[in-house]
């Protein structure tokens, strides 16, 4: 189970900062609250790294939120 504690985690890997990191709200649109068009896209090549998984583009339109990528990457 990929929890949002690691997801944050995983976002300050790739440099995303710190103060940014510890105040997302795990419901609400990650790119409402300082994540970037540049962040998005090298946060979801880090778990497809990570994790080994593949975010086809049609469901990286879907997530959205913290909790989106987690239910994602659960299987749920």
């Amino acid at each position: 189970m990929v929890t949002v504690d690691e997801l944050k985690g995983l976002m300050l890997e790739i440099g995303i900062e710190e103060k940014i990191v510890n105040a997302l709200d795990p419901d609400k649109a990650i790119a409402l609250q300082g994540i970037d068009s540049v962040d998005c896209p090298a946060f979801a090549a880090a778990l497809e790294s990570r994790f080994g998984v593949k975010i086809s583009d049609a469901a990286a339109l879907k997530l959205k939120t913290l909790n989106d990528y987690e239910k994602f990457m659960n299987g749920k």
